[in-house]
């Protein structure tokens, strides 16, 4: 009971410190507040970057095949007739297989040009995807009599712009729904369509379309010579089939994203970096004028200990207010600096709101363990 009462008293002591020098709670909060910001979006560049990894990885890499080639546009009975005929063969388990076209597409006023993906049922789950919102294509979808709704990519043009869940959305003519939004950064292009959809699109069209086509099965055979068992490939395209397993697919991905994103994550530590600099000298700044108000106290028999706790719990509330402002300011203010609103990943948030934390905490404990020796008091009290 007198461990309770002892605690309420440190907050209260607290909270009436915190509004007492309410001019300097909010310097510090402010301060706290652009100490958290900067650092969220760095930190949640880095987590997109790892995060496109983990969402691009094969579950099971020694198994899968994937083949990449350019060729004319099959409908969807002849491309499941072709898997079927190596299914019967022993030649995988399973297949999916997708194809990418660049396509105007309407959104609102605005019109963009977007890598329109045609995907199989089976395609995604072999390729790896997370959904971020919204809800992922019904049996009932992937039929050419289904309503015409459409999935979008987070790196996409159409997300970059604002397009989301429910908004409609115009390609050649027709109107598609957005039915969710997923990371997959292994699939072509910005946005998805049930391959039945495609027909329509582009069956009469007399261009060649880039396909991948993705297996999985036990005894996976080389696959060079499944592209050539899957589909007949016109003499001209015969040098430009790519076809790896997965596991040489992941190494060549691998070594060219974190390639690729060096920038990117160098520059989130650079702000992460300038952000704990700024923390610890304003907050070292703010205990030392804080000197002279924790001298008397002691001298008149405070405890240190219930000082330092106090002095901790302090901190504490006004990193859990700033770090609340944080978050609701994050949407606007990552769509000013870059662009586009940013989806705060849960694991940035348990990141910077526990270092954080913990690194005001240590500030403010050092400052404290340094500066207000006993020897020191009565220098204190005179100054």
């Amino acid at each position: 009971m007198q461990k309770g009462v002892t605690s309420i008293f440190l907050v209260q002591n607290a909270w009436k410190y915190i509004t007492y020098h309410k001019y300097n709670s909010l310097i510090l909060l402010s301060a706290l507040v652009l100490g958290f910001l900067f650092p969220l979006l760095a930190v949640n560049d880095i987590n997109d970057v790892v995060r496109d990894g983990e969402v691009a990885r094969f579950e099971d890499a020694s198994h899968m095949a994937v083949i990449e080639y350019l060729m004319k546009y099959r409908d969807e009975a002849e491309m499941e007739a072709a898997v079927n005929r190596c299914q019967d063969e022993d030649m995988f388990e399973t297949a999916g297989y997708a194809f990418v076209q660049n396509e105007i597409v309407y959104a609102g006023e605005e019109s963009y040009t977007c890598g329109i993906c045609g995907i199989s049922k089976d395609y995604l789950s072999l390729s790896g995807y997370e959904m971020v919102s919204g809800a992922f294509f019904s049996e009932k979808d992937y039929t050419a009599d289904g309503e015409r709704v459409c999935l979008l990519g987070t790196g996409g043009t159409l997300v970059e712009n604002g397009v989301g869940v429910g908004d409609m959305i115009e390609i050649a003519g027709e109107d598609y729904r957005v039915k969710g939004i997923v990371r997959a950064p292994r699939i072509y292009g910005g946005l998805l369509l049930p391959y039945a959809r495609t027909v329509e699109l582009f069956s009469s069209a007399g261009i060649t379309f880039q396909y991948q086509v993705i297996t999985h099965g036990e005894e996976v055979p080389r696959p060079e010579s499944l592209a050539r068992q899957l589909f007949s490939l016109d003499s001209m395209y015969e040098g430009m089939l790519t076809a790896q397993t997965g596991k040489e697919l992941e190494e060549v991905y691998y070594g060219s994203i974190w390639e690729l994103n060096r920038y990117r994550i160098l520059r989130a530590a650079i702000v992460i970096v300038f952000a704990g600099i700024s923390l610890l000298l304003l907050f070292t700044g703010m205990i030392l004028r804080e000197r002279h108000d924790m001298a008397v106290r002691i001298a008149l028999g405070g405890s240190r200990a219930m000082l330092w706790l106090e002095s901790v719990i302090r901190n504490i509330l006004l990193v859990l207010a700033a770090f609340l402002i944080t978050l609701l300011l994050y949407p606007f203010i990552s769509g000013l600096v870059m662009g586009t609103g940013s989806r705060l990943l849960y694991r940035t948030v348990l990141q910077v709101g526990i270092c954080g934390a913990l690194f005001v905490v240590l500030i403010g404990s050092i400052v404290l363990a340094f500066g207000f020796r006993k020897q020191n008091v009565a220098m204190l009290l005179k100054e």
